[in-house]
């Protein structure tokens, strides 16, 4: 095979292929991660830990560079990594000032290049790190009076304290926490710059007298030396709102192009634009937290950024602000103009989707038109309409095709606050809140069932911090109409208590969502999402309709002559995405929920029960096709397999290959389980949660997966494989290592983006 070729295919005769970097560390609260990003060569890049796959393409490639397929080959591989002797010096010199910087002042570091074969190389860097140093005392020196109250008053979130480990990125940090306080009151032009350390080890005993020294600002003087002054704070004179504004054009005409614009005033802020404001001025003010007259905050401005820059009314939003020389304030304070320049976004938008799916080997195809108006009543509303349609054909258990077919279309307009009946001050600007009205319909029809959805929901969202998002649905109204059921499945749940989910019914909820979301953060490796929602329906309408002289006596209440739920609803997803380097990565996932009925119906809705299974869920099984337990249903030829608990949990190893290409491996395991009895005795009998077994009913699939990244999108194929199939007889569950595989144990999935 080619990629048997020698690694050391391209390598000199006078030169080493960097086969290993190894670390050995005895600082323990260093990981070898840290220390090794200051190693300033690297080995060539491995995946699944031991194959040089992208050196193995390089090496494929052939010595005459005019060949275009060298040439690519060589662009889309990695070079061979020759040992370099000034580099290894150059690391350890890197490893001796971190190390150092860390506390470890006595530390030493020894590398050696040991030659493993022919052509083959390793550098081992060995550390004796010694005793790690720790902070004694902390005093100040702050040239400047007037700003002594800010820093000193604020002693008790410093980060230097005394017997924490002696850590310059503390330092820094502490630098950064200070400039921040002072630009928060009003000392627009304080940098990090004039805030250093002076560290004393001479003290014996491990540890350092820390001295924090803040200097005066030096003021540059055209023709003389630069004058030594104190901090001045500074306050807003005027903020401008340049609406409409393009940069190019302001370059290219100077002056004259802020001439052209139009102005107003509105809540002491002066707002300019081009042809015309195509919104109400209210929308910029209730996003803004710069005002005339106030003291300079970067908390503030970085507010105003992100409110503005979540309205979806402009393409960017840029805030300056121009010092006004020689102007002060009654109190000395120095005068600040404010510029928000807003770059006007297109109002209305459409695209039109097409894509092919394929899920455990059903072809089928699907295509959506989307609408949004991003200024729908001229105060920043946004005003989505999506409809979609699909079919797919799939083979039922006997190998019988058959088609299912979806159709449906929602409206949702977005305010950019919160409309409650009462006035909340400031949550709009502390929290950036919008309510959300929704309208939908969706018509589903299979071979086992025919099911129309009408729902209406009025939601609010805000952002408590920029990680945390919160969803609060008081109202989620929902009619559920089945105007056909096969007879056959009608046949085989009429004497369980699932034939209450399949008829008509409605559903008044409440719900909640909690997310915590990561990936969001700037240069960050690892990240993690939760998610967590509860929901709660029918309560309320059980309040209401028990009072109805009709239903007096009755075995289940109805309102508009339907019957509605009650049940409670609470599931957890959680993920943890590790990026080990720019080709190989991590990803796991576990979801939990539980769903438990009660009341007016005791059995779940069946769109809100749960399964398992298919393209994002156990990959080596169908949608549908797995649980609940061990039970195994035989009677139909449709997998409509649901229940009220299901535990998951997924880990996926990937790996970039060339151009576009990513490959992946993975292993899926869990499970569903009904929470009551269903009045099928064999279904009660293999599915009912017991949690004294519940683990024995584990089903496990693996399997590889094949990747084309384009970034906006991702197509993904993955085949799976099961592993442990809880449907087989005890003791035999277990399929790897024991039988060989037959295609009824392989399942292939097509689906567009990430798994999780």
């Amino acid at each position: 095979m080619a990629f048997g070729c020698r690694t050391t295919k391209y390598v000199p005769d006078d030169a080493y292929l960097l086969n290993k970097i190894e670390i050995e560390n005895e600082a323990k609260d260093l990981s070898k991660e840290e220390l090794r990003y200051y190693v300033r060569q690297r080995e060539n890049v491995k995946i699944l830990g031991f194959w040089r796959f992208h050196l193995g393409l390089y090496n494929l490639s052939g010595r005459d560079n005019t060949k275009g397929f060298n040439k690519w080959l060589q662009r889309i591989g990695e070079e061979p990594v020759l040992y370099d002797e000034l580099l290894r010096q150059k690391s350890n010199e890197q490893l001796r000032l971190y190390l150092k910087n860390k506390g470890y002042y006595h530390a030493e570091v020894n590398d050696t290049m040991i030659v493993v074969r022919k052509k083959k190389a390793k550098v081992r860097y060995s550390i004796k790190a010694g005793e790690r140093y720790s902070v004694n005392n902390v005093s100040y020196r702050i040239e400047d009076d007037s700003i002594k109250p800010y820093i000193l008053g604020d002693t008790i979130n410093t980060l230097l304290k005394k017997g924490v480990p002696f850590d310059a990125d503390l330092h820094d940090k502490e630098r950064s926490r200070i400039t921040r306080q002072m630009r928060n009151n009003g000392y627009y032009g304080f940098r990090k710059e004039f805030v250093y350390f002076l560290a004393d080890s001479t003290l014996g005993n491990y540890t350092v007298n820390d001295s924090l020294v803040v200097v005066k600002d030096r003021v540059q003087m055209a023709g003389r030396e630069d004058s030594i002054i104190n901090h001045r704070k500074y306050r807003i004179k005027d903020v401008y709102f340049l609406v409409g504004y393009e940069p190019q054009r302001a370059v290219r005409e100077g002056a004259e192009y802020l001439n052209s614009f139009d102005s107003l005033e509105y809540e002491r802020c002066k707002i300019l634009y081009g042809e015309n404001l195509n919104f109400r001025a209210d929308v910029l003010i209730n996003s803004n937290y710069i005002f005339p007259g106030d003291l300079y905050n970067v908390d503030l401005v970085e507010k105003t950024q992100l409110l503005l820059a979540e309205l979806q009314l402009f393409r960017f939003v840029n805030i300056r602000f121009r010092e006004l020389e020689g102007e002060v304030d009654d109190e000395g304070n120095g005068l600040l103009q404010c510029y928000i320049q807003l770059s006007s976004s297109k109002p209305q938008s459409y695209t039109v989707e097409v894509e092919g799916t394929n899920s455990s080997g059903n072809l089928g195809a699907a295509g959506s038109f989307n609408y949004k108006h991003k200024n729908f009543l001229r105060g920043g509303e946004v005003f989505d309409m999506r409809f979609r349609v699909a079919g797919e054909n799939q083979r039922s258990r006997t190998g019988e095709l058959f088609q299912t077919l979806e159709v449906g279309g929602d409206a949702t307009l977005t305010i950019p606050k919160f409309l409650m009946p009462f006035k909340i001050e400031n949550f709009r600007k502390r929290y950036n809140p919008r309510t959300n009205f929704t309208l939908s319909y969706n018509y589903q029809r299979r071979p086992d069932y025919t099911r129309t959805i009408a729902n209406s929901r009025i939601g609010y969202t805000w952002k408590s911090t920029p990680l945390v998002t919160h969803f609060l649905s008081p109202v989620d109204f929902s009619v559920i109409n089945v105007p056909y059921i096969n007879p056959d499945f009608q046949e085989q749940i009429e004497n369980t208590f699932l034939k209450y989910s399949y008829q008509d019914h409605l559903i008044s909820s409440t719900s909640y969502t909690f997310i915590y979301n990561e990936q969001s953060l700037s240069g960050i490796k690892n990240y993690h999402y939760f998610q967590a929602n509860l929901q709660l329906a029918g309560n309320i309408l059980d309040g209401v309709s028990s009072l109805v002289a009709s239903n007096q006596g009755n075995e289940f209440n109805e309102v508009f002559g339907i019957r509605y739920a009650q049940y409670v609803k609470a599931d957890i997803d959680w993920r943890y995405h590790i990026r080990v380097n720019n080709i190989n990565s991590f990803a796991y996932r576990i979801f939990m929920g539980a769903g438990y009925p009660y009341g007016n119906l005791t059995v779940l809705p069946f769109e809100k029960r749960y399964f398992s299974g298919g393209a994002n869920s156990l990959r080596a099984w169908p949608v549908r096709g797995v649980g609940p337990g061990s039970y195994e249903e035989t009677q139909l030829d449709y997998y409509n397999q649901t229940a009220d608990i299901k535990l998951e949990a997924n880990a996926e190893y990937r790996f970039k290959l060339f151009w576009l290409l990513e490959g992946a491996f993975f292993i899926d395991a869990g499970n569903i389980w009904t929470i009551r009895s269903t009045g099928n005795s064999e279904m009660d009998s293999k599915g009912l949660f017991d949690f004294n077994s519940f683990y024995k009913q584990i089903a496990v699939g693996v399997g590889t997966g094949a990747r084309l990244d384009f970034d906006y999108f991702v197509f993904r194929l993955d085949m799976g494989v099961k592993a442990r199939d809880p449907v087989l007889p005890s003791g035999k569950r277990w399929i790897l290592g024991t039988r060989s595989i037959t295609w009824d144990d392989v399942a292939f999935n097509f689906a567009i983006g990430y798994p999780f």
